[in-house]
């Protein structure tokens, strides 16, 4: 009874640990660990950037309507009335270029799909998250189970100094297969079992089995009481894998980010020397007609000859700056082609291409203390930063476990049999046989009967005077913690002051729209009283040049601000994380199996 009373113990101990580990780390973190807790891209990168698959919804900018018609985030908007937005500015790149033979016409849309498709960058970074979940399982394996099995047979021969013994050389064979079974829990505790078997086989005349057969199953227990006790101590690992997948999925993000942003300053930059060459194209037109008309009149006696020179030379003046608008988008192609990871010798890198979206804007409002929340809600840079901390906390309190004594409790019990081939002993007058005489299976049968047992119970304490290593891990992991708790709230208020800065410049842009859009059309109107004058005699050509000069300025200016606006806009997505809930980019990676 007592000895059923110790197995009961022992096993329900062990149950308890059991069933802690099977439950919660096989089941729930298995599970937790593979679903998407973080969207992340996954590679390879072509297979999961698709429009209709990954991105919810299609981007649906086209050169026919506003693109971005959601403009700055819902969630931004201080009233989301028509009154609160407004369209300004407008203008569409010259439909001569796009219709170039073998020309290649691309909507912001398609350049960020290719963009994120295509990107090596992005590819290799993707990597990263793979990786980190690989730790994840390396940490759940701290709780698998070992299996161990040992075979092993001896033989060993010994000379004996005994003059009474008989034989005076000593020769034994041994055979073991011995079995076992270890595994650590989450509570800290560690339990063992082994199954063990032996052959012996010797000359000796005094042996009461030859061979003989022994059998012993073992089970022991450790279970920490202080140092190294607790569920979340020890699975502190899986939880700092865990957060390091995290940290590397907001890693990744923020690259995406910076792609598409990147490609969206690009294809803008692209857009406005597109407008740009427009602008100049017409300034020639206007130069060269003003010639002409010059010409005529200079002909007729009205003008000096003078005037013609003047006229001439503007036009070969605008004429070099048109070579020079080419050479403009030329560069920007390149620049494109380049983002896009297109082969240059490739008949595509050696078609032309051009961007097709309208430069339109609309103006919206929005709240400063909303957009701050959102940067430190989105920021996938704050993020990883939050997450670093917490794995901070976790190795905090596990050197503060570390300081403690070692106390743990101990048991073990164990049931064992013998058996074998029975001898006849003689000596003198005296004869007798062993009483266990039997096979191996009979060694088994005496241990499972637990006739034959050993058990153990206590208490176990160590404890390192001075403790000075586990005292300076502490120290240094405290002060590691600090540390990044003071970056982080650097970080905090670059990101405030980032958000601030380029709310700003949104609507410091804005308002160079409106005020562009009316110098242009000032400009306009001073050129027709200008012609007009010049018409009737009382301008000369200088003026009227000098005119059409300022409305070329004047038009380029707007389309630059409009540009500019377009561009603080990608930079203002860019510091409250927007980006790619604007363009409805969705991030996701595949569960691990």
């Amino acid at each position: 009874m007592f000895l059923l009373k110790k197995l009961t113990s022992l096993f329900f101990i062990l149950a308890i640990n059991t069933l802690s580990v099977s439950a919660e780390d096989v089941s729930k973190i298995s599970e937790e660990t593979f679903k998407d807790k973080v969207e992340v891209l996954s590679s390879p990168i072509k297979d999961l950037i698709k429009p209709k698959s990954l991105m919810s919804t299609e981007l649906s900018e086209s050169a026919a309507k506003i693109p971005n018609a959601k403009v700055l985030d819902a969630s931004l908007h201080k009233n989301k009335s028509d009154s609160s937005i407004s369209k300004v500015g407008l203008f569409t790149p010259i439909d001569s270029l796009k219709k170039h033979p073998g020309s290649i016409v691309l909507s912001l849309k398609d350049a960020i799909i290719r963009a994120l498709s295509n990107n090596v960058s992005i590819a290799v970074e993707s990597f990263n998250s793979k990786v980190k979940k690989e730790t994840i399982i390396d940490s759940l394996s701290e709780f698998d189970a070992t299996l161990g099995l040992e075979l092993s047979t001896a033989r060993k021969t010994q000379q004996l100094a005994s003059a009474f013994s008989s034989p005076n050389r000593m020769e034994n064979d041994n055979d073991n297969w011995d079995l076992s079974l270890s595994q650590r829990f989450v509570t800290g505790a560690n339990y063992q079992f082994d199954f063990t078997n032996n052959r012996n086989k010797t000359n000796s005349a005094t042996a009461g089995l030859n061979p003989s057969y022994s059998s012993e199953f073992q089970l022991s227990l450790t279970q920490p009481l202080l140092k190294n006790f607790g569920i979340d101590l020890n699975k502190r690992n899986i939880h700092i894998a865990k957060n390091e997948v995290d940290i590397s999925d907001h890693e990744f993000k923020t690259k995406v980010i910076e792609t598409v942003s990147e490609v969206e300053n690009i294809y803008w930059d692209f857009v406005f020397t597109l407008g740009d060459l427009e602008v100049k194209q017409k300034s020639l037109e206007r130069a060269k007609d003003l010639q002409r008309r010059v010409k005529a009149q200079v002909l007729v006696g009205i003008m000096a000859p003078i005037e013609t020179l003047q006229a001439e030379s503007e036009v070969a003046s605008r004429e070099e700056f048109l070579l020079s608008a080419q050479d403009s988008i030329d560069d920007n192609q390149d620049k494109l082609k380049n983002i896009l990871n297109i082969d240059f010798s490739s008949p595509e890198g050696l078609s032309p291409i051009y961007p097709s979206n309208q430069a339109n804007v609309l103006i919206v409002d929005f709240d400063f203390n909303e957009i701050v929340k959102m940067a430190l809600s989105n920021r996938p840079d704050y993020l990883a930063k939050k997450k670093d901390l917490e794995n901070k906390n976790i190795l905090v309190k596990y050197q503060e476990n570390q300081i403690y004594p070692s106390v743990d409790l101990v048991g073990s019990l164990g049931i064992n049999g013998l058996s074998g081939e029975a001898t006849t002993i003689t000596s003198g007058t005296f004869q007798g046989t062993s009483a266990y005489g039997g096979s191996y299976g009979n060694s088994l049968t005496d241990a499972l009967s637990t006739n034959y047992y050993d058990w153990e119970f206590g208490v176990k304490f160590s404890y390192p005077l001075g403790n000075r290593s586990a005292k300076s891990k502490l120290s240094a992991s405290r002060l590691e913690k600090a540390q990044l708790i003071l970056g982080i709230k650097d970080l905090e208020k670059k990101i405030i002051l980032e958000v601030r800065e380029s709310a700003r410049q949104l609507k410091t842009d804005s308002k160079r729209i409106k005020a562009a859009t009316v110098a242009k059309k000032l400009a306009e109107e001073k050129l027709k009283a200008e012609e007009k004058k010049f018409e009737v005699g009382l301008s000369t050509s200088f003026n009227v040049l000098k005119f059409q000069e300022d409305l070329a300025e004047a038009q380029s200016n707007e389309i630059k601000t409009i540009i500019d606006y377009k561009q603080s806009r990608v930079l203002f997505r860019k510091s409250i994380a927007s980006t790619l809930k604007h363009h409805d980019v969705t991030l996701t990676t595949k569960e691990i199996t």
